[in-house]
């Protein structure tokens, strides 16, 4: 069953996300395939931070991620807090044939 995992982080938006891009963006594109990633969403909420969401192929495999060493190597360098995600298991998913319009990299 899909899990889907969100995670506020407090501060400057784009600070926040230059950070996300130099040190954890290159990692999770390594190893979230491994460990059944299948959506990564970033978004600023407001001037507030931003919002992290990821839908993973099981609960195991999003926990593993958080896990691993590179993970946490690049949290640290990117001066994040551990990872604190809520999950929720999935009971459906609908996309529009657009959606790929949208989406930068593939997982």
């Amino acid at each position: 069953m899909p899990v889907l995992s969100m995670m506020r982080i407090p501060g400057d938006p784009d600070d926040l996300v230059a950070r996300l891009n130099e040190h954890l963006e290159p990692v999770a594109e390594r190893l979230a395939g491994k460990h059944g990633g299948l959506l990564n969403i970033v978004a600023r909420d407001g001037d507030r931070g931003v919002l992290i969401v990821n839908l993973w192929e099981t609960d195991e495999g999003r926990h593993a991620m958080a896990e691993e060493p590179e993970v946490q190597e690049a949290i640290q360098a990117a001066g994040f807090p551990r990872p604190a995600f809520e999950g929720f298991e999935v009971s459906a998913i609908r996309a529009s044939d657009r959606l790929s319009d949208h989406v930068e990299t593939r997982i």
